[in-house]
């Protein structure tokens, strides 16, 4: 399970070092609009200063390109981690890494961007926004259909609360029918529907940017573009869509922890192409338009030419100067909770990873005191009083029943929480699977089955509670 879990994680994690490095760091940069996150000039091409930014782009993209060497090769070893809950634990915090790291030579190229600008004695030319007409004029969202995956998405929702109500019958039926495993999947594709349109909107409404002093130009230019991100959104949706029926089809009939991990990779590889093609149609696109002339120069309200922070603009959204998508102003008042929810997000994500390898690593321990029946690992999971048991046996592998988690943990070592066993949709597990004997104790409430370190400590419990 560690291998195959880690060559899943390292088919994921590689293109998307290697579409970082074909998006930030450009071989021509004569046709970019920005050359490191700082607006591309005129003054750049002049004989003696198109040497100096040759010299700098070469050089940051010879950086890069070992960054993202290293960071491969590095990937590739991970895969030789043995425990499966310390691969994932290392593999979340270098994902994280690799995204600060393989960032470094773009901080470092705006640095020397804006230091040569500031050489050259440059400073914002040509017309100002407001000066321009029809600048918020151009839309490219065909909603009718970019809606018609979407309401597909919620079709197959309400299909899975109706499957999990018992009010329909699905694929196959099976032990996880009404268990809501199919609304928690499904359901995560659904919000991954409204969130889809929710973008799709948002860069719709984007102000236009403004590229010459013919309305028509901007006008023609941004359509364009945002035809293009129409495209790329209506392309995610059908993904989704498709995704959330083959999850409920897999649902009823080959369901396994691997499959679901399999989808999940396929959808995000999947993504990734998606994401790889738009890059590629937006940089066509700018390659055919001309972008020597600056207007509303902002260069030094891109710190790194990553983040915005102006406080003399009232957007909330703008587009990022990599090209790729668009990214919040900090300054704006609901920027700055939106910027403080995603740092939350980030800590929450690696703290839940350590967590969960920290519960790993930690031992199981059941014991029977105070006429109770204690499962503790980490802290008291269940407490299951003597008086509320009403049958009590012992198994001898645990490995033969079938069971499938439907909330809870389940990695090589733990099984915990919520799951489906043998058609009972409603079980809760304690086990550590390296031991195959368990207990199965039933109350009027819930089935529990539980079991120790050992078969001898599994044993000794089981004697404990059959005696009180």
């Amino acid at each position: 399970m560690s291998i195959k879990l880690g060559l899943i994680m390292l088919l994921s994690l590689v293109p998307i070092i290697l579409l970082l490095f074909w998006v930030l760091y450009p071989k021509n940069w004569r046709k970019r609009k920005y050359i490191f996150g700082v607006s591309n000039r005129d003054e750049y091409k002049a004989q003696e200063t198109e040497k100096s930014v040759d010299e700098i782009v070469q050089r940051i993209r010879k950086q890069a390109l070992y960054i993202t060497i290293s960071s491969i090769i590095i990937a590739v070893a991970l895969l030789f981690i043995p425990n499966t809950m310390m691969m994932m634990l290392i593999y979340t915090i270098y994902i994280f890494v690799v995204l600060f790291v393989c960032a470094i030579p773009y901080v470092k190229g705006n640095s020397e961007m804006k230091s040569l600008k500031r050489e050259l004695g440059i400073k914002a030319k040509g017309v100002k926004v407001a000066d321009l007409k029809s600048i918020n004029a151009s839309h490219a969202l065909n909603m009718p259909m970019l809606l018609i995956p979407n309401v597909l998405t919620a079709v197959g929702m309400v299909i899975a609360l109706l499957y999990d109500f018992d009010v329909i019958g699905g694929p196959k039926d099976n032990s996880l029918q009404g268990s809501y495993a199919a609304t928690i999947m499904v359901g995560s594709f659904f919000f991954m529907a409204i969130l889809f349109v929710l973008l799709a909107k948002m860069m719709d409404n984007m102000r236009n940017e403004v590229i010459s002093e013919e309305s028509d130009v901007n006008a023609n230019y941004n359509r364009a573009k945002k035809k293009t991100w129409n495209d790329t959104w209506i392309q995610l949706s059908w993904l989704n869509t498709i995704s959330t029926y083959v999850s409920f089809l897999m649902l009823g009939s080959v369901w396994s922890e691997n499959m679901v991990i399999i989808l999940s990779i396929v959808y995000l590889l999947a993504t990734i192409v998606i994401i790889a093609l738009l890059a590629r149609k937006t940089s066509k696109l700018n390659k055919s338009y001309d972008f020597e002339k600056t207007f509303d120069d902002d260069d030094d309200f891109w710190i790194c030419g990553l983040f915005y922070c102006n406080p003399n603009d009232k957007r909330l959204n703008v587009e990022k100067r990599d090209g790729m998508g668009a990214t919040i102003n900090m300054s704006h008042p609901l920027g700055k909770v939106i910027t403080v929810i995603i740092v939350l997000a980030l800590i929450g994500s690696i703290g839940s990873v350590i967590w969960a390898a920290v519960s790993d690593v930690t031992d199981i321990d059941v014991k029977v005191e105070n006429g109770n029946v204690i499962c503790h690992h980490l802290r008291n999971d269940y407490v299951i009083p003597l008086s509320d048991i009403e049958e009590v046996s012992l198994g001898e592998n645990f490995e033969e029943l079938e069971y499938a988690r439907i909330a809870g943990t389940a990695t090589e070592k733990l099984c915990k929480g919520r799951f489906a066993v043998s058609g009972d949709k409603n079980a809760r597990l304690f086990m550590n699977r390296q031991v195959g004997m368990y207990i199965r104790i039933k109350t009027d409430k819930y089935i529990y089955y539980i079991n120790d370190n050992s078969v001898e400590e599994t044993k000794e419990v089981f004697n404990a509670i059959e005696s009180k």
